[in-house]
């Protein structure tokens, strides 16, 4: 059980906890739709600087979700992309953040990870979001998502620090800004539950993002 739970709005600082450089992010919800995590690293002008930047799961650039190392697309070894994308994750411009692999089958939930001590110097905001895929196409809304929430986790040490259970209802809503890892005045990095939905699917957040 999470030591905070936090509503809409709230904020939670992570410099409450010493040294901690490495957190995952769990996303969690209860669906037989396929639904996917994704990430925008923006900076102070509320945009990404790379495409990299968007980390969704059909993100070009990836790691080895073991070890979270860059592994470019390579043919003699991987033999095709659809094969190398099946084999890793989502990752980053700077390699501190990794998505989640896609799961076409819905399941409950996608995880994220975050390692701070990686992140880059112009990038001020860390946002995670949800999307049902071809929500709009299939007519599909999150009125149909069931319990969905969002825990930060110290990846160390295993603990939940937070967490924000989404009580909106999202009924004609197809991506929702979940929360956000935001610097704030200090420098320090602060937990944000955002809440905040959409129509237009990932095409909207990318609107916004980009």
């Amino acid at each position: 059980m999470a030591r905070f739970q936090i509503e809409k709005g709230d904020r939670f600082s992570l410099s409450k906890e010493s040294d901690l450089e490495k957190i995952r992010v769990d996303l969690n919800w209860k669906s037989g739709a396929d639904l996917d995590a994704s990430a925008f690293l923006t900076g102070d002008n509320g945009v990404i600087g790379d495409d990299a930047d968007f980390v969704f799961y059909n993100s070009q650039r990836r790691a080895n979700p073991e070890t979270g190392v860059y592994e470019p697309f390579n043919k003699s070894v991987h033999g095709n992309k659809k094969a190398w994308m099946a084999i890793t994750v989502p990752v980053s411009a700077d390699n501190s953040v990794l998505g989640s692999a896609d799961d076409l089958s819905g399941g409950d939930g996608e995880t994220m990870h975050v390692n701070l001590a990686k992140v880059s110097p112009g990038v001020s905001e860390i946002v995670f979001c949800v999307t049902i895929y071809h929500g709009d196409k299939n007519g599909l809304t999150f009125g149909i998502v069931r319990e969905p929430s969002i825990t930060i986790v110290n990846e160390v040490t295993g603990e939940e620090l937070c967490r924000y259970d989404l009580k909106e209802k999202f009924s004609s809503e197809t991506a929702v800004e979940v929360a956000k890892l935001a610097v704030n005045d200090d420098g320090d990095w602060e937990f944000v539950a955002l809440g905040e939905g959409h129509e237009g699917g990932m095409q909207t957040l990318i609107d916004i993002y980009t």
